[in-house]
């Protein structure tokens, strides 16, 4: 009898502690930003808008989908992202009110026996918010064969504030703030 309590107790604390672990994987979620300075830099709309091919403004459609591509046995990838075409401020006037994939910066890995995932992104990028609308700065990548966000953070400009990831990012990042301010001005113009 002692033995059958003593086993239907580490039977409930073994479940408990799996459950614990599948819930802390599903849901633990580290960032980590690489590659302070790699991107080109902008300091102003024109030189932004110069150095895009497509500049739009637009908002997330769907999910976005994880692809890693390991370089030199270490981890990197980006998220394939389609998003709806609002209106186009530069570039192919025939994408406006259609759908793209295009490429975000960043990607996710698995953290292994740890719980949890880490979403590693370029320098200050965020990831797009499905419930919010951005100008976005794209380039033409020809291997790729589509667009993907151009400079990281400098690509990407959340109109409605409603991205509140990107609101911490300005706080730390004047260039970035400053660069925003004057895209918005003058795309509001």
């Amino acid at each position: 009898m002692k033995n059958k309590k003593w086993l239907l107790g580490f039977l409930i604390i073994t479940s408990f502690a799996a459950l614990s672990y599948v819930i802390a994987d599903k849901t633990i979620i580290k960032t980590v930003n690489l590659g302070h300075g790699i991107m080109k830099k902008y300091d102003n709309y024109e030189d932004r808008i110069e150095g895009s091919d497509l500049v739009v403004i637009a908002q997330l459609v769907g999910q976005p989908e994880n692809i890693l591509t390991p370089f030199d046995e270490f981890p990197d990838g980006y998220h394939l992202s389609k998003i709806k075409i609002l209106e186009v401020i530069k570039g192919k006037k025939e994408l406006e009110n259609k759908e793209i994939e295009i490429r975000e910066p960043y990607f996710t890995i698995d953290n292994g026996v740890e719980p949890g995932t880490t979403e590693i992104y370029y320098n200050d990028y965020t990831k797009l918010q499905s419930d919010a609308k951005y100008i976005l700065c794209l380039a033409w990548v020809e291997p790729w064969n589509q667009y993907g966000i151009s400079s990281s953070e400098q690509g990407k400009f959340n109109l409605d504030n409603k991205d509140q990831a990107e609101e911490k990012v300005l706080l730390k990042n004047t260039d970035f703030k400053s660069l925003k301010n004057d895209v918005i001005n003058k795309i509001k113009k």
